[in-house]
């Protein structure tokens, strides 16, 4: 029964998105106009697609399907990170930015989150001092309780210090950068993790780790920042990494199975754009025909 319920959403899903593209096509050929040229309404249909993908996915791993995800070698190296910190004496650093949860970046903070996650339960488990600094006011519950499950997970509740663990700094930009700064440099850290959305504040965080000689571990999907974060980082998440690497720190089937649909966001963005550059030989532009709003009236 649960097989036919979750067959017929598909089905459905699946209907919707072949009925809007043969009314598209039906009116297109008769001429009638449906769509104008302000924002496309083809991006609607693909966010569909990967919806529609995504829910599979995770159906299937519902059912127990298994879905690898290839290793990411800055993701393994969180470990080293941490032990050696615990054998220079020295804490474990590690912020995800600054700014609303509510906003467009929404989904890297989830993926910073993540990754803490992951940290503390290897402070736990190695006995490190974890100091957690962030500059988003919704998240400070959050981000306590995170890191205390990651040291009563581990069996060491008597590392656990609100006070010292988990520091909220400002949500402005260059007061949050400085206060890191003051972190990193202040508190002698052994590791310095940054993972989440950053912006200008991302070289200057990557500076004051070299400064105190830290194993510094880096991630962002701002590709203005990525730069930063290679050059500068021992180890960095590039891009999308920092989601797979959210997904790998939670362990959670459906969530690793989520990625799966990201990869086909990313086969289909890569068709367009061969078939693009295909068809733009032969004189028409393809972005011309995606290019689509539903107008009514």
């Amino acid at each position: 029964m649960t097989y036919l319920k979750i067959s017929l959403g598909v089905i459905l899903a699946v209907a919707i998105l072949v009925l809007i593209c043969v009314v598209s096509g039906i009116s297109w050929l008769l001429g009638i106009q449906l769509y104008s040229t302000r924002a496309p309404f083809s991006a609607f249909l693909i966010l569909l697609v990967l919806l529609i993908a995504g829910y599979v996915f995770m159906t299937e791993a519902k059912s127990g399907k298994e879905f690898p995800v290839r290793k990411i070698p800055a993701f393994d190296a969180i470990e080293e990170a941490v032990a050696r910190s615990v054998e220079m004496g020295r804490p474990v650093h590690m912020t995800f930015g600054f700014g609303t949860i509510s906003s467009a970046m929404a989904p890297q903070f989830i993926a910073g989150l993540g990754v803490l996650s992951h940290v503390a339960r290897l402070c736990g488990k190695y006995g490190a001092k974890l100091i957690a600094t962030l500059g988003v006011p919704e998240a400070i519950a959050t981000t306590e309780e995170i890191v205390r499950e990651g040291y009563y997970s581990s069996g060491r509740p008597e590392l656990y210090d609100p006070t010292y663990n988990v520091r909220y700094l400002t949500d402005q930009q260059f007061a949050y950068a400085s206060a890191v700064q003051a972190t990193l440099i202040r508190e002698n850290v052994g590791a310095n993790i940054v993972v989440g959305p950053f912006y200008a504040e991302s070289l200057i965080f990557m500076e004051a780790g070299n400064m105190v000689n830290a194993f510094q571990i880096a991630g962002t999907a701002r590709e203005t920042q990525i730069p930063f974060f290679v050059l500068v980082a021992d180890y960095s998440f590039i891009g999308e990494e920092i989601f797979a690497a959210g997904a790998l720190a939670s362990g959670d089937r459906e969530t690793l199975a989520s990625i799966r649909g990201q990869d086909v966001g990313k086969l289909l963005s890569i068709i367009l754009i061969v078939l693009g550059i295909l068809l733009l030989l032969g004189g028409f532009k393809l972005v011309d025909s995606l290019n689509w709003v539903w107008k009514v009236g």
